[in-house]
Formats: C-alpha cells, sequence, structure tokens
C-alpha cells in the first residue's frame, strides 16, 4: 500500500485546515466547487504559472463556480509526486510533464519532449487531438501506469528547448564525451549515448549543482525560465538550437472522483479551457522569451552559440538508438512511436514543403543582428 493510500486522509485534512486558516476563500455556492492542485514546478516558472492561468480561465468562463487553488511544487508533496497524490485522492488535481514519468515507465517522454520524427510541440499537440495520442496518453496513465482513479489532459506545448548552458562551446561530438551534464527523461539515455556523464537534479538544485561542480553543464526550459533560475549567473555560453528536447507538452491530472462530481457543463469548460490555455502559453512563451533571451545577451553578457549540424544529427541518431531499445523491450513504446511516426510523416512533410525558409526573412528584414 502507497503512501497516499495509507496517509491520504490525514494529509487531505491537514490541506483543508490550511485553507480555512488563510480564510481567503469566499464561501461557494452549493453547485459549486473548489480543488486543491499542486504542480511539481517551483513558483515562479513558467511551467507553474501555466497552471495559474488555467485556473484564472476556469474561474472567469464558469463564472466561479469552479475555482482551481494552485500551489506550487512541494506545498502538499513532494515534485515528483504529484500524480501520485492525485489518484490516491490527496490533492484533487495537478500540473506536470511525461518526463518525470519514465521512472515509472518510459514512454512517458513520448507524450513530453521526444523529438516525435522531426515534430515540435505544436505539432505533437497535433498528433494528440487528431492522429490518436491523446487515447494513447489516457492508456498510458490509465491502463500501463495504473492510475485509474485520474483524468489525464495534455496542455501547454512550449517552444524548442536551447541544448543548454556550458562553459564554452562544444565544437564537435567528442566535446561531449565525459560531460557532467544536467537533462531529464529519456534524454538522459539520448546524452549517455553520445558519451556525457548524466545527473539528474530538480530544477531547483541546477544553479547550485553548477556552481559546486556537481555538473559542468545543463539545460532547463527556455531563456525566460533559465533566467529566472539564475543559469546566466553561472555561465555564460548558451547554446541552441537542439533536437535533445524539440518542446515540451505538459499534463493536467485530475481525480476522477472530483471529474465525476461535475455537471456537464463544468466539465466541457475545464476541457476547453485547457485549449485555450495551451494556445495562450505558446503565444505568451513567444513574446517573453525573445525578450528574455535579449536581455541575457545585452544586459547580463551571455553569448549565444550555435549548436554545429554535426552534434544536432548525432543527437538525432542517438535518440534513434534509444527509441529503438525502448521499442525492442516494450510493446506498448512501440505502438506510441508507430503513431507519431505515422502522423510525423504526413505533418513534418507538409510544413518542410508548405513553409517559407525562416533565413530569406532573417535576412531580408535584418531580424536578430
Amino acid at each position: 500500500m502507497s503512501f497516499f493510500s495509507t496517509k491520504g486522509r490525514a494529509l487531505r485534512a491537514v490541506i483543508a485546515g490550511a485553507a480555512l486558516a488563510v480564510g481567503a476563500m469566499p464561501a461557494l455556492a452549493q453547485d459549486s466547487f473548489k480543488w486543491t492542485v499542486q504542480t511539481a514546478y517551483a513558483a515562479g516558472d513558467d511551467l507553474h504559472l501555466t497552471f495559474v492561468e488555467l485556473a484564472k480561465k476556469i474561474e472567469a468562463m464558469s463564472g466561479g463556480r469552479l475555482v482551481l487553488e494552485v500551489s506550487p511544487g512541494g506545498a502538499f508533496v513532494p515534485a515528483f509526486d504529484v500524480l501520485d497524490a492525485v489518484n490516491d485522492g490527496v490533492i484533487d488535481a495537478a500540473g506536470g510533464d511525461g518526463d518525470y514519468w519514465v521512472g515509472k515507465h518510459p514512454a512517458g517522454s513520448l507524450f513530453a519532449s521526444a523529438p516525435g520524427y522531426g515534430m515540435p510541440s505544436i505539432d505533437l499537440m497535433g498528433w494528440m487531438e487528431y492522429g490518436g495520442g491523446k487515447e494513447l496518453f489516457t492508456s498510458y496513465i490509465t491502463e500501463t501506469l495504473r492510475y485509474t482513479n485520474t483524468v489525464p489532459f495534455l496542455i501547454s506545448p512550449a517552444q524548442a528547448q536551447p541544448f543548454g548552458w556550458f562553459e564554452a562551446p562544444i565544437n564537435s561530438v567528442e566535446d561531449i564525451q565525459g560531460l557532467k551534464f544536467r537533462t531529464p527523461g529519456l534524454p538522459v539515455d539520448v546524452m549517455r549515448e553520445m558519451g556525457a556523464a548524466v545527473v539528474t537534479v530538480p530544477g531547483s538544485e541546477v544553479v547550485p549543482a553548477l556552481e559546486q561542480g556537481v555538473i559542468s553543464a545543463a539545460e532547463y526550459f527556455g531563456p525566460k525560465a533559465d533566467m529566472i533560475l539564475g543559469l546566466p549567473d553561472v555561465r555564460k555560453t548558451y547554446m541552441m538550437p537542439s533536437y535533445l528536447q524539440i518542446g515540451l507538452v505538459q499534463n493536467f491530472f485530475v481525480s476522477k472522483e472530483r471529474w465525476d462530481e461535475l455537471p456537464e457543463d463544468l466539465k466541457a469548460i475545464v476541457t476547453y479551457a485547457v485549449m485555450a490555455e495551451s494556445a495562450d502559453f505558446y503565444w505568451r512563451g513567444l513574446n517573453e522569451n525573445s525578450k528574455a533571451l535579449k536581455q541575457m545577451e545585452e544586459e547580463m553578457g551571455v553569448t549565444v552559440a550555435e549548436t554545429p549540424r554535426e552534434v544536432m544529427e548525432a543527437q538525432l541518431k542517438a535518440w534513434t538508438a534509444v527509441l529503438d531499445r525502448y521499442a525492442a523491450e516494450d510493446a506498448f513504446f512501440a505502438s506510441v512511436l508507430a503513431s507519431q511516426k505515422e502522423f510525423a510523416d504526413r505533418a513534418v512533410a507538409l510544413k518542410a514543403r508548405i513553409n517559407p525558409p525562416l533565413d530569406i526573412a532573417l535576412e531580408t528584414f535584418g531580424f536578430g543582428e
């Protein structure tokens, strides 16, 4: 029996008591609902703030009938335990991402930051909505991981993630040999395949680990989140682009018991608020990350270095080796890959043929100079 199943009622009582102690929330109408939500991220992190924004949208769209009280990682349970906490009824809902569930089953990264045969996260969301990915993710959570008291949603696709922060630019694949590098999820296997000595630490510990020499290089998320975390204070070489994590799709989990209590109109509001926040998150990311990158270059002494093509090719070769290895060992993993490949064969090929190349616009208008 898990910690949460044995201690869940007591912990829920503590949570309820804490809510009463602050006394901030007004009494809800009889047909109204209030959920306790915890994410797996720090309070100032964009990955946490997307769930704060989701809560605002749901409250506004429902006229206050459904209120989500969102707390950061560690508020009630350890950050990596939020999925267990929802399933065991300790909290009502949670936010996280599939890279955190790789330790339970490696397919988690396929729904988060794996390269998806060249699909960035916004395309991966297209596969999830219209190519069978959403159904496979539900199967992953409820059947493969056996979290049967959980209703899962996919939310908030992010821009491609930079390769990371280094003491000096990576000029060749040989430079990665023995490199003490931080990354989560299946990218751990990828970097090890490329010869790195990978050390996985939570986001909040990345900067101290760099300062103490536990790691010499790291990736986290994107320009704004990296700046808030303090990475420009300890490293000045910021490398991009990268296939290590071509983007990120997050997860929103709701207790099935809480979900089943909702009337149909509130279920629809949650469903479509998730879609609205997914679009809004991507738009905000374009705005905020571009500003943060400019600030780091102009005010913080950061040098943006372009990742060599041979290194990115090596990343994809390493990804292929890792994915093939897991697919050979697990039928479900193989079925997710097959579904992604079928969708990408159409979607990636379409985008390559229909989208004009960005370098022409950059040269014509002088952007990025």
